[in-house]
Order: structure tokens, then C-alpha cells, then sequence
């Protein structure tokens, strides 16, 4: 069950150039990438499907050293990037020896004030005993609903069901918390073979029960599979409808304009469907952004920060043991940085539709300026 981390763990989403959506991050795993790693077994999981995947073990393995290996990293960081925990594997699964290693990684980063996030499926109350939590950094939930819960028998069965994660939104919405739904990924198909020509009132019906439980904002993608991936979502779909089995199978081609390939729906698919519920989600008074597949100028709320809409910005050391949030960024450096020249974090290398290299963030850097 527990392996010790022995690589460090600071790195950023991969994705570069001009479509990049993401922020600067840093992606904390509380578990190796892989299905074995997450008791959920989605039919469409983006863990299996990572190209650095452990796909040959055999059991689950939980970061026993990770709050240790993390302290030492802050250490030796001047600035210090928003956290996303965790991308890979769901880190509020109903594990004992997971909810452990996540207690202790998360009084770690309350107590040092860094900014953090959580993207689950799970129930994140146990981090209720953690004192003071979400700490002195900035801190949202992200709950990720397929659909409604026949959607999510198809896509995720073994994952907490519909009105649970309702609840895990209603949980950060109680405590001043805010929260995001992620419609992740949205499968035109499998809704049409499931509800016909009303899916439509269904996408409605969730977002609405999603407005009620708290979320002020949407972030979604219709997807990007691999071969596998389309070809078994295409035959579970098939058990609803075997026409729109079929046309999964045709709509989602191979596409490799984004920041990633992988097999897509055609942009003008895409398009449509992002606008329906852009429109939908600022009716029940909710901002939205699409998930990388198209630019912000497309389908997202006007004046968001970055896609997933809530401050997340870097943070500065002011003690030891202590980071403090830097007013003004919002850590999506190469759209929104207040000064490309002399920005506030003193690094304008930052200011690239790149991944950050994490030397450019330890101490002892000062304020040397590098033109981006």
C-alpha cells in the first residue's frame, strides 16, 4: 500500500505555447498516476490514459513521505505556486491509509499559508479536523459530475454517486468555501442515447441542483481520448444506442492542434455544445470556462482570471515557515501578469506559455530580472 516518494514532486502542467488555459501550478499526487492508484475505475479515466502511467501494478500505493517530501521542497522555494491536488488519482477516496497521507500533506500547507485546490469525486469533510484550515492561501473545491446519475452509471459507477457529490459541494459552500462544478468530460452521445432529444433539460436540471449546492462556477471539456478510451466509451454508449455508438466513434477524430492530441470532437462541436451551457450556467448566475479545447475568447465567461475562475496566485516567503499570497497575480502569468517587465513576483521568465522551471522559483534568486 504505502511507497516513499523519491523523486521531488514541484512540476507544472505540461502543456506550452499560445492555447495554453492552465495557470502555473503545481501538481501534487498523492498517489502514483495509474488505475490501480483509484478505487473509482472511471470507464473513461485520464489516470490510466496518462502516457506516464503505472499501468503494471497490480494494487493501490499511497505517498507515505509526501507532507515530509513537500516541506523540504518549500524550503528551498522563494515563490511558491498554487497547488492542484491531485490530477491523477482522486485524493478523497474512502481510503484509511490515503485520507491519512492527505491529513498530514494538508496541515502542512495550512500551516505554511500556501494556496491549494482539490479536484474529487470524493467526500472532503474528513479534513475537517485540520486546524485552520484552508489556511492563510487561497483555496477552492472542484467537484467533477459527468451527468446526472445515469450518466454517471455508465461513466463511473464505482465512484461516489450524484447526491454525493452534491453534498462535497454543499460541504465548501457551508464553510465560505468557494466551489466549482466540473463537467468533465461531457459526452454528447452517451446524453442523447440516454435522454434523447431532451438532454438538454437534464444539462439544465444538474447545473441548476449544482447552483443550489453552492458551486459559482463551471469549467468543462467534451473530452480527449485515446484510441482505447473512444472505442470503449463508443460500445458502452452502443448499450443505449447502437446509432449513437456509432457516431461517437466517427465524431471524435484524431486532433492534434490543441495543447495535447488526442481523439476529439471537431472544434465546431465543441463550440456549440460550450455555448449551450455557458448560457445555461449564467442564467443560474454561475461563470463558465472551457477546459483547454477552445480559446477563452470562444465560449468563457468574460474577465475570469483563468479557467478555473477563482484567485490562485503565487505566494512569496515571509518566514521560515511561512508563504503569503501576491496581490494582484493570478499565476496565468503570460495573460494576466500586472507588469511582463517588473512583474510583483520579481521573475518575469514566468510570463511564458510554458511550464515553469522550478529553479526559477528557489531562494536566493532575489529580484534578477531575465527578458521573457
Amino acid at each position: 500500500m504505502f511507497v516513499e516518494r523519491r523523486s521531488p514532486t514541484l512540476h507544472d502542467f505540461p502543456y506550452r505555447g499560445p492555447g495554453r488555459k492552465c495557470y502555473h501550478k503545481w501538481i501534487l499526487n498523492v498517489t502514483p498516476p495509474g488505475r490501480p492508484h483509484c478505487t473509482h475505475s472511471c470507464l473513461y479515466c485520464y489516470a490510466r490514459d496518462a502516457v506516464y502511467s503505472r499501468s503494471s501494478d497490480s494494487s493501490m500505493q499511497v505517498y507515505s513521505n509526501l507532507a515530509e517530501v513537500v516541506k523540504r521542497e518549500l524550503s528551498a522555494l522563494e515563490l511558491c505556486p498554487p497547488i492542484s491536488i491531485s490530477n491523477v488519482t482522486d485524493p478523497c477516496q474512502a481510503v484509511p491509509e490515503l485520507r491519512r497521507v492527505m491529513l498530514e500533506l494538508i496541515r502542512v500547507l495550512v500551516r505554511w499559508g500556501i494556496s491549494f485546490h482539490l479536484i474529487t469525486k470524493g467526500d472532503p469533510s474528513f479534513l475537517d479536523p485540520v486546524e485552520g484550515f484552508p489556511g492563510g492561501g487561497y483555496f477552492f473545491l472542484e467537484v467533477t459530475i459527468e451527468g446526472p446519475p445515469e450518466v454517471l452509471r455508465l461513466l463511473s459507477p464505482a465512484a461516489p454517486p450524484y447526491e454525493k457529490r452534491l453534498e462535497a459541494l454543499s460541504w465548501a459552500t457551508s464553510r465560505g468555501l468557494p466551489a466549482t462544478l466540473r463537467l468533465d468530460p461531457f459526452i454528447p452521445h452517451l446524453w442523447r442515447a440516454t435522454y434523447g432529444a431532451d438532454w438538454d433539460e437534464r444539462l439544465e436540471e444538474l447545473l441548476r441542483d449544482a447552483s443550489l449546492a453552492g458551486a459559482r462556477h463551471v469549467v468543462s471539456s467534451t473530452g480527449r481520448f485515446t484510441a482505447a478510451t473512444r472505442k470503449a466509451l463508443a460500445e458502452a454508449v452502443a448499450t443505449r444506442s447502437a446509432l449513437e455508438g456509432r457516431r461517437l466513434m466517427e465524431d471524435y477524430i484524431f486532433d492534434r492542434s490543441a495543447t495535447s492530441s488526442g481523439y476529439m470532437l471537431p472544434t465546431a462541436g465543441r463550440l456549440k455544445f460550450h455555448r449551450l451551457a455557458a448560457s445555461l450556467s449564467g442564467k443560474l448566475g454561475m461563470t463558465y470556462a472551457v477546459c483547454q479545447e477552445l480559446p477563452s475568447e470562444a465560449a468563457d465567461s468574460p474577465g475570469l482570471p483563468h479557467c478555473e475562475a477563482f484567485p490562485m496566485p503565487f505566494s512569496r516567503r515571509t518566514g521560515p515557515e511561512r508563504f503569503s499570497p501576491i496581490e494582484g497575480c493570478t499565476a496565468n502569468c503570460h495573460v494576466h501578469c500586472a507588469g511582463p517587465g517588473e512583474p510583483p513576483c520579481g521573475r518575469p521568465e514566468l510570463a511564458r506559455p510554458e511550464p515553469f522551471r522550478p529553479s526559477t522559483l528557489k531562494r536566493g534568486r532575489g529580484n534578477r530580472k531575465e527578458a521573457p
